[in-house]
């Protein structure tokens, strides 16, 4: 009798592979956005925000015909299995063969396939569900991680319950064993048990674009012939419930005056209410009358988002639109993680030692720092600091592979860079190039980025081009610094409620044409033993390089209109490398 509080066994087959079950989808979403949202209402504003922009995009009829209806976007994933002590292949702790699966059943009810029972009307979620090949360390994985919470008693007795601890654990105290950086992952947890004051639950997921990012599934519902999982990652692509606004007190239907802003907040699919609340319980609403239209239900009793006795074999068009809008808005890090990618990135660089921070003074989630940098060729988002991480300074540097950390520009030439602040809060954001390669970071001549009030919504941005004396052809350590507004930021400060990122970028000389060279009058010859450069524009470096590109001699601030430079060498040719004062670079090979 257990199973039929989950389930109900249908007597109509629509495939002869599997019998299809009727699932009653108990989702903790709704409340736990409600009480998110009254943490962090700077979230709240920018989720109505952006509905606001989609609401007139979808009246001018320009959102669906800009969307490319094609494409599918993976998402890379990292199921965690929280075991309580049972073998592996049990309920409480499924075999992988048993996650692969589910995973493979969820991805054939995004893309509407009639293998997971979809109805050949439903629209395509366009995303796909892609296991991790990296974990955070570098190192192979399957995407299936196993987190042992036998050491819990109240995870082992009672699952996981976010209102009542007084015989389970909190969904933090079970991510705190295990999160992969949500920038890259996408990360699902199955639980024994998950519950709220509401009763038992299936699943739960937060609405993009927040400081919390991740899904719980209750074991139950973690499995073939389940939608629960699609239905949670719908909410993860800002997908309401079809009922969002029905009034669970007085039976009200949901307001439906302006579809782009009300109810579910798509317009093709019809208001209703819960059916949960139906007047005939355990029933499929099919060929019966929508109260909320007086009309035939015509798919929202079906409806993967919806509460239902149905079997859940559809999405609109309309939810499509939006998710895709969603995606592309909040969910670039994953669209463009390379976790899924068996080849790690190579960032191996070596740099100059530098101080960093040892510690953080206010280590609390506050959702501050730095989510993404993109410079040149960097291109690489992360978390912002989060107490379980302790990710208050993050080296991309060495053996960083998890996104593109390292950079070559060139030098007389402005390249735009762009830093993404945290997800709550006023910013300051600071960035600093170790120009002259000395370890330390000048507060006024290496300092590239200072810009205060940085919302959580926007970027900081400066256009960065390296001084004429920044030394060429070697790593540089970049640092780039996000924390609370009006922190007193400085290079090798402390973080107070932020975080430090170190980056490497090699500025490459720029080198002249021989039209440029003679337009400048300068010349580089060979004068017995030494090398002899002059010009009508101040030298302030040289460089000499054997044959092999190794440096044989380097002399740099030296402010000069002439310079001799001994080399006792013999029968080898020597490439020699000034930069001038106005940046540009003359080159020029000599014989020894």
């Amino acid at each position: 009798m257990k199973k039929l509080l989950f389930s109900i066994i249908l007597g109509i087959s629509w495939s002869p592979f599997y019998s299809q079950n009727t699932e009653i989808i108990e989702c903790g979403t709704d409340e736990l956005m409600k009480k998110h949202y009254q943490r962090f209402p700077e979230q709240k504003a920018q989720d109505d925000a952006f509905n606001l922009e989609l609401s007139k995009l979808i009246k001018s009829g320009k959102l669906a015909s800009t969307l490319n209806k094609n494409q599918i976007y993976e998402i890379p994933i990292v199921v965690h299995v929280v075991g309580d002590g049972s073998p592996v292949g049990s309920v409480n702790n499924k075999s992988d063969a048993d996650i692969i699966a589910w995973v493979n059943y969820t991805n054939g009810v995004f893309s509407g396939n009639s293998s997971s029972g979809m109805s050949s009307s439903s629209a395509q979620l366009p995303v796909k569900f892609v296991f991790a090949k990296i974990d955070p360390s570098c190192n192979s994985t399957n995407g299936i991680n196993r987190i042992n919470a036998s050491n819990l008693p109240k995870y082992v007795s009672g699952g996981v319950n976010n209102d009542n601890t007084a015989n389970a654990v909190t969904a933090s105290e079970i991510t705190s064993l295990g999160m992969w950086d949500t920038s890259k992952y996408y990360n699902i947890y199955v639980v024994k048990k998950l519950a709220s004051n509401a009763g038992t639950l299936n699943g739960f997921a937060y609405y993009p674009g927040g400081s919390n990012d991740y899904s719980f599934m209750s074991t139950n519902a973690s499995a073939v012939n389940a939608q629960t999982l699609a239905h949670e990652f719908g909410h993860a692509l800002g997908l309401r419930h079809t009922h969002e606004g029905f009034n669970d007190s007085t039976g009200a239907c949901p307001t439906n005056t302006d579809c782009t802003l009300q109810g579910d907040l798509v317009c093709d699919t019809e208001p209703m209410k819960s059916l949960y609340h139906s007047s005939v319980p355990y029933t499929c609403q099919t060929g019966q009358i929508n109260p909320c239209t007086n009309q035939l239900y015509a798919g929202g009793e079906r409806n993967v988002m919806s509460y239902t006795f149905c079997f859940r074999d559809l999405f609109t068009q309309g939810q499509s639109d939006r998710a895709t809008a969603q995606l592309l808005q909040y969910r670039q890090s994953l669209i463009n993680s390379p976790a899924a990618n068996g080849t790690p990135a190579n960032n191996s660089v070596s740099l100059v030692t530098a101080c960093t921070p040892s510690t953080i003074t206010n280590p609390g989630n506050f959702n501050i720092g730095v989510t993404s940098v993109q410079f040149g060729s960097i291109n690489n988002y992360s978390a912002n600091y989060k107490a379980a991480a302790n990710n208050f300074y993050e080296n991309f540097t060495g053996n960083y592979c998890l996104g593109t950390s390292k950079t070559t520009i060139q030098a007389g030439t402005a390249t735009t860079l762009t830093v993404a602040p945290g997800t709550s809060n006023a910013h300051i954001i600071k960035a600093y190039i170790d120009y002259n390669n000395d370890g330390q970071f000048n507060e006024t001549t290496e300092l590239v980025l200072n810009q205060s009030n940085v919302a959580n919504n926007s970027v900081a941005t400066a256009s960065v081009t390296p001084p004429s004396n920044a030394v060429t052809n070697t790593p540089l350590r970049m640092r780039v610094i996000g924390d609370f507004n009006g922190t007193a930021v400085t290079a090798c400060y402390t973080p107070r409620y932020g975080q430090v990122e170190d980056y490497s970028v090699i500025i490459q000389p720029r080198t002249l044409s021989t039209k440029e060279t003679q337009e400048i009058l300068a010349d580089i010859s060979k004068v017995e033993n030494s090398v002899y450069v002059k010009s009508d524009v101040k030298i302030v470096s040289l460089n000499i390089y054997d044959a092999s590109g190794r440096v044989l001699i380097t002399q740099s601030n030296l402010r000069s209109l002439e310079s001799t430079i001994p080399l006792n060498a013999k029968n080898i040719v020597v490439t020699v490398r000034a930069t001038l004062e106005n940046g540009k670079v003359i080159t020029k090979k000599l014989k020894f």
